[in-house]
């Protein structure tokens, strides 16, 4: 195998479910191989896009079609209209990569290209971020995805929660499936030391400000009743997403002085100030900010959804909300809260288990497993 393709299918925005292929990118050029990359053309590209220039890796935007066709895309109906897939994924016909890296935010968004790369004879691996109980493939697709998916050369997952969820959205094993782990950014050896308590405990929430996937709207209703807000805690927040102002809005509604916004700061200065992680997501792959929470000795309070409770043991290495509704978040929140005098001592507790489970180095293990296929 000398040339390789990384294709992203996420349409929303640059995140993390990008980090493993962007990354792994660089290393295969590193290792002498011929290498391409592939993104939608975002609204707001990020500076990583000309860091893959920079290191001799072309990159072409897979969303693009000429404008005489977006023209009569928004006229005709839907049976008729002109593919993006004609246009965005030709780069691949003139390069003939022997093997290309399908990225998917969720687990259903690559399925235009596995079908292009099935007609056009390229193999292909895929890579799921995310899975949605809520977001349930049509018909139409699953016919497509239980078609496309044994095709491919394999099929990676983050979660063996993700997997297993695909499997029962489209009712059939997918036998050729792995799990693998996204790359983290924080040291994986590192002295990010307890923060001494004083008058307050912060707890930190990392994540997108994207209601829908990452449940602002349920901690903040638990942070409303007066139990927590006469407490000494403080929780911040980490991100930026499209939600912004409504997050703002909503903690101004509920009169939450004790929930700050921090926007984007990187992890380690994250868990220079915060004692432990909160988050309330409705869905998810396996969450980096959990990891690095646990890589830096730091307790996590989650709800059990996909790859969370796969890392968490629940009342020793953190503890986990049985689901994601303000009633069993404001429960686990409780017994930790209990317990706040012991988080430090969880937390080393978990960081010995989350090094158990994920790898030093995510980018060797996933080239070291890509460089073993047979293709």
């Amino acid at each position: 195998m000398n040339k390789i393709a990384f294709v992203s299918t996420n349409k929303s925005a640059w995140g993390g479910s990008e980090y493993l292929w962007y990354n792994s990118s660089f290393r295969f050029k590193a290792s002498g191989y011929d290498v391409i990359a592939s993104v939608p053309r975002w609204n707001d590209l990020p500076s990583s896009i000309e860091s893959l220039k920079s290191k001799g890796i072309k990159v072409y935007f897979n969303t693009d079609i000429p404008s005489y066709k977006k023209l009569y895309n928004r006229f005709a109906p839907r049976s008729i209209q002109y593919k993006y897939k004609d246009d965005g994924f030709r780069f691949l016909l003139d390069f003939k990569p022997d093997l290309v890296v399908i990225n998917q935010g969720g687990n259903t968004g690559g399925i235009d290209l596995m079908e292009y790369c099935i007609e056009n004879n390229l193999k292909f691996v895929t890579i799921s971020n995310a899975a949605n109980e809520a977001k349930w493939p049509s018909d139409d697709l699953n016919e497509r995805l239980s078609s496309a998916l044994p095709k491919a050369i394999r099929n990676y997952y983050v979660s063996r929660a993700n997997l297993r969820l695909t499997e029962i959205q489209i009712g059939q094993k997918i036998s050729n499936a792995m799990i693998i782990m996204n790359p983290f950014n924080v040291e994986y050896e590192n002295t990010c030391e307890y923060p001494e308590v004083k008058e307050n405990y912060f707890l930190a929430c990392v994540a997108r400000l994207e209601f829908y996937a990452k449940g602002h709207d349920i901690l903040f209703q638990v942070l409303n009743e007066e139990k927590w807000k006469n407490r000494n805690l403080i929780v911040n927040l980490y991100g930026k997403g499209e939600h912004l102002n409504s997050v703002k809005k909503l903690i101004k509604y509920f009169n939450l002085e004790k929930v700050i916004m921090e926007g984007h700061v990187n992890p380690s200065g994250i868990w220079k100030k915060n004692h432990a992680l909160i988050l309330t997501s409705r869905y998810e792959g396996l969450p980096l900010a959990l990891v690095e929470a646990m890589l830096c000795k730091r307790t996590g309070i989650v709800t059990n959804v996909s790859g969370n409770p796969e890392v968490i043991i629940d009342n020793e290495t953190g503890f986990l909300a049985k689901a994601a509704v303000p009633e069993f978040v404001d429960e686990a929140l409780e017994r930790a809260w209990s317990r706040r005098n012991e988080w430090e001592e969880i937390g080393i507790q978990a960081n010995k288990y989350i090094k158990s489970i994920v790898p030093e180095d995510p980018i060797d293990s996933f080239f070291k497993e890509i460089e073993s296929l047979e293709v």
